[in-house]
């Protein structure tokens, strides 16, 4: 099957005239490693998107699926004008507890990735609270009108996966990508070490922070001839390594909300959601060497280079550490109707504009390596060669940046229709759109090599489109102070081509199964318990690629430095309880 690549980066460097600029090649950098220091199209869809598995115990026992039910807290957040429904006053808290589990179960081209690290992460946080006061009770048609004030988990981004790979089919070295990274910025080596026009070391633009570690600990080189190369990797190497990630933070949305009810058949609502969004991601890839199973020296098949010359320094591992935090804020409203033509029977609409997003991102690199020293005589005395935040002002490894980034999620419409059984049982289904092709970033920092606002428009207008998401949710009355639930959840690819690769891995379908129970403790007060089961299926992505295209005038060839493709699925349970007490 056709499989497409967004890459975050396809910078041409040209030359003066234009015989030279018909000549000049192209570069594509990125990667789940490579692509750190910028929001890529993957980081804003992954910003984007909003798990309806929280909320109240009761809504995330029934699936979510409150579109046209009302009377519930997690009303503000889907449907507000379930507000108008509330005949009482009414103040709640939902503390939540998530456990998620990931999956790696393997690469394209064919290759082992077997559990490394840690692959688990728990989390315990407040999903929802919140309370819905009275302000205005009438006697004409107006009947009533009730304000809301309260917090929506909205996402959780707590996770951690893990995979360490052989290398029995690894052709490339992260070290060949950080070549072609380095020649893509003009980055030479000068009398003030390594510079990119007038700035030298680490004020280099922070995007090309890997291939200057990668000089500074002895991984790469520039040759005489002006060629960056892997200065101390054999030609003949068998690469092993390994990757993690672990991440943490969530999406939540502050949301007022003002529901009324029209004689008790229209019932409409507005709110005015304030999102935050944090997220702090850990990202660690390694690699290690070695020749017929030895370290270049200890067996009959030492390290050489291209030509076939045995190296006199021999590279035997290296460990680049990235950190990423992205926080921000953003504001959006929500209109809704939900509509009675009878007693039992409730429809239900709601619009979410886009959520307009202001969000910061810093970013740390450390990188470090393990190399045999030509003096050693008995080649086993490891030289480092390490680089962190930690080695001093002189090395600036955190880009904070001065400029934020801008953007617009999709627009959201929702539909939804409930029919009560008397007081024994509900049932209500929901059906929702989202238009991802919609995604726009309005504003970003300055980026010397890399896509504008116009590219990521063209990116999500060609390579996404609208989801369609189902939900469902069963409540049952066996006893009056005694409620059994039941939901069911489904979303579909935001992606026109589902095997579209990514710089990083993004959730693309998503299934969940939930249920709970509630027991009415008095007039005043109940308890709401809720179980959610939900399985996200990521989109593939490349721990890395530094792709050199030679335009179709010249003889020389491509070159193509990439990892295996990759799949990590991840799994949540997550347990809800909510305590309310009504006034």
């Amino acid at each position: 099957m056709k499989r497409s690549i967004i890459t975050f980066m396809s910078a041409a460097l040209f030359a003066g005239s234009a015989a030279a600029q018909s000549l000049a090649p192209s570069y594509a950098i990125g990667g789940l490693v490579l692509s750190n220091d910028a929001m890529t199209t993957g980081d804003f869809f992954s910003l984007s998107q909003t798990q309806f598995n929280f909320g109240t115990a009761r809504s995330m026992a029934m699936g979510g699926a409150f579109a046209s039910l009302g009377g519930d807290l997690a009303s503000m957040s889907i449907n507000p004008a379930g507000l108008g429904m509330y005949r009482r006053g009414e103040i709640a808290i939902t503390p939540v507890m998530s456990f998620s589990r990931a999956e790696t179960p393997g690469a394209r081209p064919a290759s082992s990735a077997m559990p490394y690290r840690d692959n688990s992460k728990n989390r315990f946080a407040i999903g929802n609270f919140g309370a819905v006061f009275n302000v205005f009770e009438g006697q004409g048609r107006l009947l009533s009108l009730n304000f809301g004030v309260g917090y929506n988990r909205l996402a959780d981004y707590n996770y951690s996966y893990s995979f360490e790979f052989a290398g029995g089919n690894r052709t490339s070295s992260i070290a060949d990508a950080l070549c072609v990274q380095l020649e893509a910025g003009g980055i030479t080596v000068g009398s003030n070490g390594i510079t990119q026009g007038s700035a030298s070391n680490w004020n280099i633009d922070p995007f090309f922070w890997p291939g200057v570690g990668a000089y500074k600990t002895f991984l790469v080189d520039r040759n005489e001839n002006g060629v960056w190369y892997p200065a101390e990797i054999g030609d003949n190497a068998t690469i092993d390594g390994g990757a993690a990630v672990r991440s943490t933070g969530s999406a939540g949305e502050f949301d007022f909300s003002l529901g009324g009810n029209w004689d008790n058949k229209l019932y409409f609502g507005f709110t005015l959601g304030i999102q935050n969004i944090y997220q702090k991601k850990h990202i660690y890839y390694g690699e290690g060497y070695s020749y017929n199973g030895g370290n270049g020296y200890n067996t009959g098949d030492p390290a050489v280079d291209a030509d076939g010359r045995q190296l006199d320094e021999v590279m035997q591992s290296m460990g680049l550490n990235q950190t990423t935090t992205v926080d921000g804020t953003g504001v959006n409203f929500k209109l809704g109707l939900i509509y009675r033509p009878t007693n039992s029977l409730r429809i239900g609409v709601a619009f979410h504009s886009p959520t307009f997003y202001s969000l910061d991102r810093r970013y740390n690199l450390a990188m470090s390596t393990l190399a045999i020293g030509p003096t050693d005589a008995d080649k086993d005395d490891y030289r480092p060669h390490e680089y962190t935040s930690d080695a001093g002002p002189e090395f600036p490894w955190e880009d904070s940046g001065n400029e934020g980034w801008e953007f617009v999620t999709p627009t959201r419409l929702m539909f939804g229709f409930s029919y009560a059984f008397d007081d024994k049982a509900v049932v209500s289904v929901d059906y929702e759109r989202d238009w991802y092709n919609g995604i726009r970033v309005k504003h970003q920092p300055y980026l010397p090599y890399g896509p504008g606002a116009e590219d990521y428009k063209q990116d999500f207008k060609h390579y996404f489109k609208g989801s369609n998401t189902l939900r469902a949710g069963l409540e049952v009355r066996p006893l009056p102070v005694m409620a059994v639930r039941a939901g069911f959840g489904y979303c579909g690819s935001m992606l026109r081509d589902k095997n579209t690769v990514l710089s990083s891995p993004a959730i693309r379908e998503t299934t969940y199964y939930t249920a709970g129970i509630g027991f009415t403790l008095s007039r005043s007060a109940y308890v709401d318990l809720a179980y959610c089961y939900v399985q996200n299926r990521t989109t593939p992505y490349l721990l890395f690629y530094g792709n050199k295209y030679m335009p179709a005038a010249s003889s020389e060839p491509d070159e193509i430095y990439q990892s295996e493709q990759y799949s990590t699925d991840i799994k949540r349970h997550s347990i809800a309880l909510t305590i309310g007490f009504r006034f």
